[in-house]
């Protein structure tokens, strides 16, 4: 269990983090998505919240019930296309709300069901850790790049709401 306890610090580090940096991007600023193709900040947040549903949701069935498929990469990207349509259009404090409930939720799958998984199942929940910090330093980025566009004054006046 000690390995658990500490997952779970991880992800609450990687969660306070990322929540941090979140704080810091102006309400204009969310919904912008750069020129290379990257997401946006809202995106990010939805992308993070159905991956790691996915994970709890996959290891919850075979926690169970057994075995079970995992989705092949294209029926997951496929998957992950459809969610960042649907909330194209929802405001971003119900997505942040989505990303908040699976953070929730992912803490509370490791506390209740570590000792059910396999060795592979506990080293496969340390991706899901990794996936954030990667998006975590690539909205470090974008903000950084947002921020030179539009300025110090607007990035000040974007703060101040």
């Amino acid at each position: 269990m000690d390995e658990a306890v500490m997952l779970i610090g991880a992800y609450a580090e990687e969660d306070r983090r990322l929540l941090e940096l979140v704080e810091r991007f102006p309400p204009a600023m969310r919904d912008l998505c750069p020129a290379d193709g990257r997401l946006s900040l809202k995106q990010t947040l939805g992308h993070l919240a159905y991956w790691d549903d996915y994970a709890i949701r996959f290891y919850d069935i075979r926690c169970h019930h057994g075995v079970t498929e995992p989705l092949s990469p294209s029926e997951f990207d496929e998957r992950n296309r459809q969610v960042l349509e649907l909330i194209y259009h929802d405001p971003y404090e119900d997505v942040l709300c989505s990303y908040r409930e699976a953070t929730r939720l992912i803490v509370t799958f490791l506390r209740v069901h570590w000792s059910d998984l396999d060795d592979a199942s506990r080293k496969n929940f340390k991706i899901p850790l990794k996936h954030r910090r990667h998006h975590r330093r690539h909205l470090q980025k974008l903000l950084e790049s947002l921020s030179h566009e539009l300025g110090p004054q607007d990035a000040l006046k974007e703060r101040a709401g």
